[in-house]
């Protein structure tokens, strides 16, 4: 395994090698020192083997960071670019080093930190970034707090493969109980262990206090350490532990003392969703921060259960409500566009992609609300509909069939509304979204077709209202996540991602029974044609088609178009009446239109 150190001055390039020949020297592997410089082209470098003199005062610093080493390989080359980010990644692929170690100062021109933070996402190989302390001389022991994630353990293991006994694994256990140390004394011993690493190989340590960050001060005052590694993941993580408040107190007082920040090898699995991310970043607008301060406000004032968010839900149901029995699509309409239901969905999706428990909470509390206020509100109006004697609508029937085609509709409605709502220029287009996800129409049906004795109009409207409600939550996340709303990583956001993922699966498994609906609809009509078609051939009549029409007084309309010679007797209508009934094994009306045909 090679050891790759990119060196970009040669201020510190002493202690930088120091470092490196050590972590080279006890893996046994080859080190290779790169001296990167601006300038024209992206050239590759030419290596040449350490002799003890480069010959270039340059390198005087990587030469006195040399003397006195013995059984490694070195080889210095030197390369000038206009892309630094481009020849280190050519000569990473090239050369598939096992550890490539770089040096972040505040000090750094500004293309040389951007290409920093790109090799930390792309590099394949494992990465070491070292802040050296005032006065770095490249000596001393390595402290590896042990509280981090895999990067850090993967650091453990690079550490301890290259230092041995000069690593302390340094763990920080509150003082609550007697058995306090001996339980951190498990942890330790766990972590070094998952860590691949023998815990008699390493010095373990465990210090007592519920102030973690003062732990580690108190470590690095009393041992005689030259370098404290930590794990991180991503550019933004490292950059948090190299240059934020915490280093600047650990490294004060010239004592020598240095950071670095390790990650692990990229798995291919890795690199590519992360590139697809960043190809997301460049194509897909993404939310500044006074948008999303807009958005956050926008929906957390909207999606609070509120007297005027009561108020407009049951004004919403009683139109709809309205509608739904008068048969008029146009009314319902309006219903739509008055509901206030759709807000709290999008700040459900939103409370997903961010961790938000509470803002969760409050969306589901105004949604589940919201529902039991408008199913009263359809309940009543249905008890007063059977005692005026309503029969079902065509409008409440088409509420009580939902199909795949509605899952569709509700996840790109949630899709579309997110997007309109967290852009204020496309605000306009809010209201045409609002129609096409029906929310309140379908709780009105259940409430209204649970009053009229019709349970399996309101079964399949109960279904409709939950395939809108997953749908949109899921399309409203998936449109914040894309663009650009993440949450932070301290939250605790594993509810988030049980409760993402269990809506995933309910959507995938509404896909079964809305598929089926839709595949026995479609067979059904074909069934009804077949029949009615059979039973028009034997009364002498030719069928030309068979239409579905809307409900009368809760009866299924069906327009039967023939073609006879003389106009269709009483006879041959109820026979067609008998055989759709067979069919559709419930209470229909034909309504047959004759096609008077001469022949000469």
């Amino acid at each position: 395994m090679d050891v790759l150190l990119v060196v970009r001055d040669g201020v510190s390039a002493e202690a930088l090698t120091r470092w490196s020949v050590r972590f080279a020297h006890g893996k046994g592997a080859h080190l290779r020192i790169l001296r990167v410089e601006e300038g024209k082209g992206i050239g590759q470098p030419i290596w040449q083997n350490w002799s003890g003199d480069a010959g270039d005062s340059w390198w005087h610093g990587v030469e006195q960071g040399l003397s006195e080493v013995e059984g490694i390989g070195i080889e210095l080359g030197s390369v000038e670019t206009v892309n630094v980010y481009r020849s280190v990644m050519s000569i990473v692929s090239e050369l598939k080093p096992g550890l490539m170690i770089l040096q972040d100062r505040a000090d750094h021109p500004e293309y040389y930190r951007g290409a920093l933070e790109n090799l930390v996402e792309d590099a394949p190989c494992a990465l070491m970034i070292l802040r050296l302390g005032e006065g770095a001389s490249g000596g001393g022991k390595v402290l590896l707090p042990c509280a981090g994630g895999p990067h850090s353990r993967r650091g453990l293991k690079i550490a301890a493969d290259s230092v041995g006994m000069d690593v302390t694994a340094f763990f920080v256990e509150p003082d609550v109980d007697d058995v306090s140390r001996a339980v951190g004394d498990v942890h330790l011993e766990r972590y070094v262990k998952r860590a691949g690493v023998d815990p008699m190989s390493v010095e373990r340590k465990v210090s007592l206090n519920s102030d973690v960050y003062g732990a580690i001060r108190k470590e690095v005052e009393t041992g005689e350490y030259g370098l404290m590694l930590i794990g991180a993941s991503g550019a933004s993580s490292i950059r948090r532990k190299l240059f934020g408040t915490v280093p600047d107190r650990l490294l004060r007082g010239g004592e020598g003392m240095s950071v670095g920040v390790i990650r692990g090898e990229r798995p291919i699995g890795h690199r590519m969703r992360e590139r697809f991310e960043r190809l997301l970043h460049l194509s897909i607008p993404q939310l500044n921060r006074g948008e999303r301060v807009a958005l956050f406000d926008d929906i957390e004032d909207k999606a609070r259960w509120s007297f005027d968010f009561a108020s407009l839900m049951m004004m919403a149901t009683a139109i709809a409500g309205l509608g739904l029995l008068a048969d008029s699509g146009a009314v319902v309409i309006g219903a739509m566009l008055v509901a206030p239901l759709m807000t709290p969905l999008l700040g459900g999706g939103l409370a997903l992609v961010q961790g938000n428990w509470p803002l969760w909470k409050q969306c589901q509390r105004a949604v589940i609300f919201g529902f039991f206020c408008a199913l009263s509100i359809g309940f009543l109006m249905g008890l007063a509909a059977r005692a005026l004697t309503f029969e079902l609508t065509s409008e409440l029937a088409a509420r009580g069939a939902p199909s795949i085609l509605d899952l569709g509709v509700a996840f790109i409605s949630g899709v579309a509304a997110s997007y309109c709502l967290a852009r204020p220029k496309l605000s306009g287009a809010l209201a045409g979204v609002a129609i096409a996800a029906a929310l309140v129409p379908p709780i009105a049906t259940v409430g209204i077709c649970l009053a009229m004795g019709k349970f399996a109009v309101a079964q399949g409207a109960g279904l409709l209202f939950g395939t809108n409600v997953v749908a949109i939550v899921i399309g409203s996340a998936v449109n914040f996540f894309l663009a650009g709303i993440r949450g932070k990583s301290s939250n605790g956001g594993s509810w988030a991602k049980r409760m993402a993922i269990t809506f995933a699966l309910v959507m995938a498994g509404l896909v079964v029974p809305l598929s089926s609906a839709l595949v026995s609809k479609i067979a059904g009509a074909a069934d009804i044609e077949q029949k009615v078609t059979a039973a028009g051939q034997s009364e002498g009549l030719d069928v030309l088609s068979v239409q579905r029409l809307k409900y009368e007084k809760g009866v299924q309309i069906l327009e039967v178009l023939v073609e006879a010679s003389e106009p269709v007797s009483k006879e041959q209508v109820q026979a067609l009446q008998q055989a759709a009934e067979k069919s559709t094994k419930g209470k229909v009306k034909v309504r047959v239109v004759t096609r008077l045909v001469s022949e000469a």
